[in-house]
């Protein structure tokens, strides 16, 4: 085997080593509304801002998050009030990502987190009032769903910009059909 020969395989297995262990440099753009995480053989090494990065590929990995606000709209839901009767709402709010790896690292969808964060906080927040209550102070109840969403959201690394109820009204039970057995008081069981 001659000196060329050498240096060939020595340059193939130079460059077959380079590509395992150190990867191919690659150029990676983010858009002004986009962040990113930098992970080095599953480990994050950083977070990256808009603009251009240079990772090693096949050692890097860069995630690519959307740090728009994500909007959120329910409308004609309907929960239990404390004393029976029916609250029917409507609500919108919009949260923005605070924290990338917490919010990468809170669900599969983080996108989904200030839809299901807000839902919850409403609906805990609304089944524990009573019908009377609910009408009297609209501003309180509003006051405590945005307070319970401030706090599940920042632990999730979002931040809550906006929350309003768009409609909010209480329906009573309906009447029980007479001979239902559902008169009240007035049915025993045997």
């Amino acid at each position: 085997m001659g000196i060329a020969a050498f240096i060939a395989w020595a340059m193939l297995f130079g460059a077959l080593g380079r590509r395992r262990y150190v990867g191919n440099r690659t150029t990676l753009t983010l858009l002004q509304y986009q962040g990113g995480l930098i992970y080095r053989k599953g480990r994050l090494v950083r977070e990256s801002d808009a603009g251009q990065h240079r990772v090693w590929a096949g050692v890097e990995k860069m995630v690519v998050v959307d740090k728009r606000p994500t909007i959120v709209s329910f409308e004609n839901r309907a929960v239990a009030l404390v004393d029976g009767a029916t609250a029917v709402y409507g609500f919108s709010g919009s949260a923005q990502i605070s924290d990338l790896p917490k919010a990468v690292y809170s669900a599969r969808n983080y996108n989904e987190v200030p839809a299901f964060v807000l839902l919850c906080c409403t609906r805990s927040t609304l089944n524990g009032c009573s019908s009377g209550n609910l009408l009297a102070s609209r501003e309180v109840v509003t006051e405590k769903v945005v307070a319970k969403a401030k706090e599940r959201l920042a632990s999730k690394g979002f931040d809550l910009q906006a929350f309003r109820f768009t409609h909010l009204s209480v329906a009573s039970p309906p009447p029980a059909k007479p001979g239902s057995g559902q008169e009240g008081s007035t049915a025993q069981f045997h």
